[in-house]
């Protein structure tokens, strides 16, 4: 029994009590006079002295415990009341002018690092619209390695006369969350294309490309749920896992072997959990944006068949540059899009728009539209946009048998003439238009022992990336751009090893891989 409890019980009993000697005593025609005795007051006094002499009897300590108790609030009520910001101080005008003069505000962000300030003085800037040759702002002409453009839609003048009048129609913005009145009918004629194009059951538009597998992730994986993932997936997908506050368990890059360990480890893990069983997730990109490799898909379906997985599948960048028709990793192994539990694909990129789109079955994409973040508050994506990404979907549907074997066939010739440098790694599948280029070790060695003027066996990421900086810095000022790979190695769950990252697209020509040669092998020959 509660201190509390105890008292409203001894203080009823008291109460009960001392009314009935109320009652008593005035009945009794002997007493009657002494009437006034039992005011108010007097019977309350009786309480209390009632209550501590029982109580006190019963339980000394807690006696001991609620007179302190009374003491505390009788001190509380009685004292004087506090002011902020009250103080005693008086300062004169000269003490507060030197005050304010010594006074030193903490900075609104945290001092740029040498690395940092290296790399932001290093960031072209292009003046004018995207492509394969673009204009800087300082003036020069580049070949453009930087551009996600892989088919060439963003040049096609039929879609930008096409995106002009649905501007004048439509105006700029959709001005509303899709949930409320932000859905408008090339929204859902998008969903449509997309859901045809891919053969899937279901599709759902994101307005935001990156917010996709962010709000994905989290809306059906909960806290005490199972995810496995590669190590090497990209940085949106990590931040959707964090974001799931699921617990998660990593396999190495692309190894099978090791994704069925973790996955026969979890299946332990999860045998003894008691209560409701929690849910399991697989989640891998298609074609790895940090990597430039691709996932053996039909490994993973049998392993997730096998042991009772979903899989969330980020096929962002796969999806217009692999398989027969173009529809990614799926359409290259030949496995039904149905098949996959959550599939993802990317607006933004390929198909030259914005947002991202989810493909799965009817009841998953109804769960969306009610829990994805992504998808309840954000705006809608623009209808211009809209318009841009169904058009060039069609586009793909009608023109793959020219533009695939055409950007395979850059994405052949640019590594073979690559291939003569021989202080080069060069990683990537095949098939893949995103190429990352590495330094062999040799090179760095000779690059420290010019600058430092000795040998080492050993370097730090940041040295290796002042190399890299200084390479692509060499290559725009011969008319090449292309860009170093950057990570936020503070939040990358596995580090990333230092590279050139190259896009390859069907508007590249032979003379423009022929000058990334040259320039590429030039600013290595400086180290020798």
């Amino acid at each position: 029994m509660s201190i509390g409890t105890g008292i409203l019980i001894s203080l009823l009993s008291a109460a009960f009590a001392e009314k009935d000697n109320f009652a008593q005593s005035k009945n009794d025609p002997i007493n009657h006079d002494e009437t006034p005795k039992h005011s108010f007051i007097g019977i309350g006094i009786r309480f209390i002295i009632r209550y501590v002499k029982s109580s006190y009897r019963d339980d000394p300590f807690r006696t001991f415990l609620e007179l302190c108790l009374v003491f505390f609030i009788v001190w509380y009520i009685s004292r004087n009341k506090y002011k902020m910001n009250q103080t005693d101080i008086v300062l004169s005008e000269k003490d507060i002018d030197e005050l304010i003069s010594e006074w030193k505000p903490d900075p609104l962000s945290l001092e740029l690092t040498n690395e940092e300030k290296e790399v932001l003085e290093n960031v072209p800037v292009i003046d004018g619209p995207n492509g394969v040759v673009v204009n800087l702002i300082d003036g020069s002409k580049v070949v453009n390695f930087t551009c996600f453009d892989f088919l060439g839609f963003q040049t096609n003048s039929d879609i930008k006369n096409k995106a002009v009048s649905i501007l004048r129609d439509y105006g700029v913005g959709a001005c509303g969350p899709t949930g409320f009145y932000g859905t408008l009918d090339v929204h859902m004629e998008l969903e449509s294309t997309i859901k045809t194009f891919m053969n899937a059951e279901g599709a759902i538009l994101y307005s935001q490309g990156m917010a996709t597998i962010v709000s994905i992730i989290p809306c059906f994986s909960k806290r005490n749920d199972i995810i496995i993932a590669d190590e090497k997936c990209n940085f949106m997908i990590q931040q959707g896992i964090n974001l799931s506050r699921s617990k998660v368990f990593w396999y190495k890059h692309n190894d099978m072997d090791d994704l069925e360990r973790v996955m026969i480890k979890t299946n332990d893990i999860v045998s003894k959990v008691k209560g409701p069983l929690p849910r399991k997730f697989v989640i891998t990109e298609g074609l790895f944006s940090d990597t430039g490799n691709i996932v053996p898909l039909d490994t993973v379906m049998d392993l997730k068949n096998k042991y009772k997985y979903r899989i969330i599948l980020d096929d962002s960048l796969a999806i217009g540059t692999l398989g027969p028709r173009g529809a990614g990793t799926t359409d290259l192994f030949g496995i039904s899009p149905k098949k996959i539990d959550l599939l993802l694909g990317s607006l933004w990129q390929v198909f030259g728009a914005a947002g991202g789109f989810c493909c799965a079955s009817k009841e998953l994409i109804s769960h969306q539209r009610l829990s994805g973040a992504g998808y309840v508050f954000s705006a809608s994506m623009p209808a211009i946009l809209a318009v841009t990404a169904d058009d060039n979907i069609k586009r793909l549907e009608i023109d793959y048998p020219v533009l695939l074997p055409k950007l395979h066939k850059n994405v052949s010739l640019f590594r073979k003439t690559i291939s003569r440098i021989k202080d080069i790694i060069v990683e990537g599948d095949p098939l893949s238009p995103i190429i990352h280029i590495r330094l062999s070790n040799d090179i760095i060695k000779n690059y420290i022992r010019i600058t430092k003027g000795q040998d080492v066996e050993t370097w730090s990421r940041q040295e290796e990336n002042h190399i890299l900086i200084g390479i692509v810095s060499e290559m725009r000022k011969g008319g090449v751009l292309v860009s170093q790979a950057i990570y936020v190695d503070e939040q990358e769950h596995s580090s990333h090893k230092p590279s050139i990252k190259a896009l390859i697209t069907v508007s590249h020509t032979t003379e423009h891989f022929d000058s990334f040669c040259e320039l590429l092998e030039e600013s290595i020959s400086r180290f020798h």
